[in-house]
């Protein structure tokens, strides 16, 4: 700010007064204001849990695994399976954000805009930025899952946010499922 108002002077913000708002924003991600959210990463292929592998084929021998969860006759395709030999498990992982559909909540142009296209913006701890730019999906607001399923895509690059523009980031969604 120096030479745009040289009769005050120089001007800085005491550390405080980040850390009170860090305080505070920290309080509205962990509080009530803050939604529990589901990253659902690709799956991962694991070897089935039901059946034997045949080492030649890389495919299930047919053959049922004793204490796998779904018995089959032998020479039969695995019903976990269908005869592959190995499975697709979800993976996914548990984070915290702020989520606001609103547009006018993020966007103001003088008027109150509908959300028709699904768009919302997030905001969550900088920590957490690996883990939602490594994930296929993730399911806004988990809570309600059962009710409404929230399931969205990142829009564009998540942008550091805050005071300091270490802690905090904000990514805008797309909805692109869910019920």
């Amino acid at each position: 700010m120096a030479g745009k108002l040289p009769d005050l002077g120089d001007f800085t913000i005491p550390a405080e007064i980040y850390d009170l708002h860090e305080w505070m924003a920290d309080g509205y991600l962990d509080g009530e204001t803050g939604s529990d959210c589901t990253i659902i990463y690709p799956p991962k292929w694991t070897e089935c849990d039901n059946c034997y592998i045949d080492l030649s084929t890389q495919r299930s021998s047919g053959k049922y695994k004793a204490g796998g969860p779904a018995p089959f006759t032998a020479d039969t395709l695995c019903p976990r399976c269908n005869g592959e030999g190995r499975a697709q498990v979800p993976v996914t992982d548990n984070i915290r954000l702020r989520v606001y559909w609103d547009r006018a909540s993020w966007i103001d142009i003088g008027v109150k805009l509908a959300n028709p296209a699904g768009a919302a913006m997030c905001i969550g701890y900088l920590v957490d930025l690996p883990k939602l730019e490594r994930a296929d999906k993730v399911l806004l607001n988990s809570s309600v899952d059962p009710v409404l399923r929230l399931e969205c895509v990142r829009e564009g690059e998540a942008k550091p946010y805050g005071f300091r523009r270490n802690r905090y980031f904000i990514q805008y969604m797309r909805r692109t499922g869910g019920g």
